[in-house]
């Protein structure tokens, strides 16, 4: 793993317009912020800037369970009280207008992705945004594994920093690359194209792997296993039958949760007709003796259907690990929202911002917005 020596940013601001990438997009209920998570962890960085004298001009998206992009303008209030500090929205992306503004409050621009540049690292965005600002922070870790303008055209325009929470994502998550052990893996959620190159990377590391989710059922039916009308991907059927099959190392549920009303039966007796929902008691029994002797343990994606309701087997997960004795890293959006809602972070080694971030990191030693602040006029080594 490459140690990259960040450069600090400079301690006198006073007159500096900080162009701040940030990771703003939280679910949301009912037209209010859901979970606050990505927020709260940029406050120490919000007061930082401001303490050092800088104007900040904000960048994020945010976006609905459909990957339709929002608006910021009617949760700007919301966002300036989580932030202990007043905010002014703006959606005209002109920079006299901007830097104007940012002289009095925060600025939060309106929504990035209503941009077609972002998406493409159009170079003419790139020297847009760049305008808005006299240097540029990253203290957007989790959508640092994303090819964007604001996250990799920018550095190329400004002296461009790594924020304190994008360097404390880099420094624990790098205690995975090198564990110590006994290292248990554990993976969760769907989307298996996502967690290969984890998989691949990691299983012949680790002592054990664990696999949870949607991500169980398509390992189950891989098996030839009857999963009834279970969510599970038969596309991915082919490539872990030839890289997963034959491991010993990948623990698979014992028992699971079966439709609305959690019916738990044996992972080896599912029915036709039956759905599976979550893990069952058992399996988390098996893991409780692997976790009390691991001493590196990392989680990334739930292991039940959180959308329905169905987080019991995260929940009882998230106990397990708050009484390990080893260093727990915990990502993954969904997961991070139970998590939240338990109050319980302190208890682990790190829980990560970064759901598919945390992945990519983990499996290239890297992301490209590292790779954009290593070329920047402010160079990492």
């Amino acid at each position: 793993m490459r140690q990259y020596q960040f450069v600090d940013i400079p301690k006198n601001l006073r007159g500096k317009t900080a162009l701040v990438r940030v990771d703003f997009n939280e679910p949301l209920k009912g037209g209010r912020i859901k979970d606050s998570f990505r927020i709260k962890h940029t406050v120490p960085t919000i007061k930082l800037l401001r303490a050092r004298g800088a104007r900040i001009v904000l960048l994020a998206h945010i976006e609905d369970e459909k990957k339709h992009q929002l608006s910021f303008k009617p949760l700007t209030r919301e966002i300036g009280q989580m932030l202990g500090a007043p905010v002014t929205f703006d959606a005209s992306y002109d920079a006299e207008k901007i830097r104007m503004l940012a002289e009095k409050n925060i600025v939060l621009l309106e929504n990035i992705r209503f941009h077609k540049g972002e998406e493409k690292n159009d170079p003419q965005f790139a020297r847009l945004l760049a305008s808005f600002g006299d240097l540029y922070i990253n203290e957007g870790f989790s959508v640092s594994h994303r090819d964007h303008a604001s996250i990799v055209g920018v550095p190329t325009y400004l002296a461009s920093y790594a924020g304190p929470l994008f360097r404390r994502e880099v420094e624990k998550l790098s205690h995975v690359l090198n564990p110590s052990k006994p290292f248990l893996v554990i993976v969760g959620g769907a989307k298996f194209d996502t967690k290969f190159a984890l998989l691949k990377k990691f299983v012949p590391r680790a002592d054990a792997v664990f696999v949870g989710g949607v991500l169980a059922n398509t390992f189950l039916a891989a098996h030839d296993l009857e999963v009834g009308k279970s969510l599970y991907e038969k596309k991915a059927l082919r490539d872990i039958q030839k890289h997963f099959l034959l491991s010993k190392k990948i623990i698979l549920p014992f028992d699971v949760r079966l439709g609305d009303k959690g019916r738990v039966e044996s992972a080896f007796e599912i029915g036709k007709n039956d759905c599976i929902y979550d893990i069952g008691p058992q399996t988390i029994a098996v893991l409780g003796d692997i976790v009390r002797t691991a001493k590196t343990i990392l989680w990334n994606g739930p292991l039940g259907y959180l959308e329905g309701g169905h987080d019991q087997g995260t929940r009882d997960l998230l106990r397990l690990l708050a009484r390990a004795k080893g260093k727990v890293i915990i990502g993954g959006g969904d997961t991070l929202e139970v998590l939240d809602q338990m109050r319980i972070g302190k208890s682990f080694f790190h829980v990560s911002t970064g759901g598919g971030a945390m992945l990519d990191f983990l499996a290239d030693g890297t992301l490209p917005g590292i790779d954009a602040l290593r070329k920047s006029k402010a160079r990492v080594g």
